[in-house]
């Protein structure tokens, strides 16, 4: 099975779809897959469908892990994007990113997101909010780094608007949260697993596989219709 282009733009994304599950691949040409506003906008548009095409389970990755060995996850939202902003237009930037955060918690299907190298700022939040979280380790035979998880958004004087500074201190508590925002710690694959990160750490020829089986796994009846407010 092979993806399909579904939105193309500095940052793209691929889709793979089953019966009653999605994988969402994220792809760019410099690799690092920037949260860009368009980029957002296409991925509320892309549950909002999901959703309403009876989804139960969807994945969300680098683009390249659907087809063999991927690398990075998201490096957040473009800076030079966040620079520009000002008092009226930040709010429906936020409230972009918070749709989409919020898609993945709806409890009427089950979310899952693959986590490798960087995953930083607005990319560590959008990692995060998946319901089941797993990481990818280093991959030496291709010369590539491991997990890079951590919000540095604070050095640069920004304030999360994309929900992680309620997401975080759900899963990890008021101290792990800290550790990212206020201290800025980088976390691997072995740190993000020990702090309640993510569940499970994969290697990197059994990453895609591993999320097949999980896709195209027994699904239950959904919890509900609404998600977090």
């Amino acid at each position: 099975m092979t993806p399909t282009a579904w939105h193309e733009g500095r940052t793209s994304l691929d889709l793979l779809r089953g019966p009653d599950w999605a994988w969402i691949g994220l792809r760019s040409g410099d690799g690092l897959n920037r949260l860009h506003s368009d980029l957002l906008v296409a991925l509320d548009r892309l549950f909002i469908e999901l959703r309403g095409g009876g989804a139960r389970r969807v994945a969300l990755s680098g683009s390249a892990w659907m087809m063999g060995r991927g690398h990075h996850f998201t490096a957040g939202a473009d800076l030079h994007e966040v620079g520009a902003l000002d008092p009226m237009s930040a709010e429906p930037f936020s409230r972009r990113g918070q749709r989409v955060m919020n898609h993945l918690l709806w409890p009427g299907w089950r979310t899952l997101t693959l986590i490798s190298g960087v995953a930083m700022g607005g990319g560590c939040d959008l990692a995060l909010h998946g319901q089941e979280r797993w990481a990818v380790a280093a991959d030496p035979a291709a010369g590539k780094g491991g997990l890079r998880l951590a919000h540095p958004a604070a050095k640069h004087g920004i304030l999360t608007g994309f929900g992680g500074t309620v997401r975080l201190p759900e899963i990890l508590g008021r101290d792990g949260a800290d550790r990212l925002f206020r201290h800025f710690e980088t976390w691997g694959a072995a740190e993000a697993l020990a702090a309640g990160a993510v569940h499970r750490v994969l290697e990197a020829d059994s990453a895609g596989p591993a999320v097949r089986v999980w896709l195209e796994a027994t699904v239950p009846p959904p919890r509900g219709s609404q998600g977090r407010p």
